[in-house]
């Protein structure tokens, strides 16, 4: 019985001591300069889910951002020039890292500039990056620049050579890489008939034109 005690007081202090050091670090980011280091898509600025929707609009990578707080799942920001607080949450139904770790993936202490130190890409990438999309050809790096992260809870390895995104709830994107670059992109929607889905493909990867 008295070894049971110590076990449960044990997992106990870890919990404390996992959310005091939470606390602290949230405490202490609040007003600090970051730079976004990837696009962030987002319909309504302070509801911007870590599941990543590509829907609505950009946040270019390498935005100056100030944080405003961290809490209860919530990353909350004001990009440079603006009053308008955005606000990450971490996900649960979509998410299994922590929100310390969904930050991190997000936001840099150092500027972010595409094309130079780590986020070096080929110029052709550039253009796309800016504007949010991905090709056949793209190396991972220059992926997650333009599409941001893919949620963790199918994609929970980057090494994977197959990533999942969603542009709405039943509507997503899978990635397919060799040697660390797209080789195809195929884009799932619901079809007609309830329980059956579309794919939307070619051969070379790309979305098919409309006859």
């Amino acid at each position: 019985m008295k070894k049971n005690h110590r076990v449960v007081l044990s997992l106990l202090l870890m919990v404390v001591l996992a959310l005091t050091c939470s606390t602290l670090y949230a405490e202490n980011l609040s007003g600090k300069k970051y730079y976004t280091k990837t696009n962030i898509w987002y319909e309504s600025p302070n509801d911007i889910l870590s599941t990543n929707y590509h829907r609505g609009s950009i946040l270019p990578v390498g935005t100056k951002v100030s944080i405003h707080s961290i809490k209860n799942k919530r990353i909350r920001f004001i990009p440079e020039g603006s009053e308008q607080i955005f606000a990450m949450t971490n996900d649960k139904q979509t998410s299994t890292i922590s929100t310390e770790d969904l930050f991190n993936r997000y936001f840099s202490t150092e500027p972010v500039i595409i094309g130079t130190g780590d986020y070096e890409v080929r110029e052709s990438d550039r253009e796309n990056i800016k504007n949010g999309v991905i090709a056949i050809g793209m190396n991972k790096k220059a992926v997650l620049m333009a599409y941001g992260y893919p949620p963790t809870h199918k994609t929970p390895l980057l090494t994977s050579d197959i990533w999942h995104y969603w542009y709405a709830r039943l509507h997503r994107i899978n990635v397919y890489f060799k040697d660390d670059r797209i080789f195809k992109i195929e884009k799932i929607e619901p079809a007609a008939f309830p329980g059956f889905s579309k794919a939307n493909v070619d051969s070379e990867g790309g979305v098919k034109k409309a006859k």
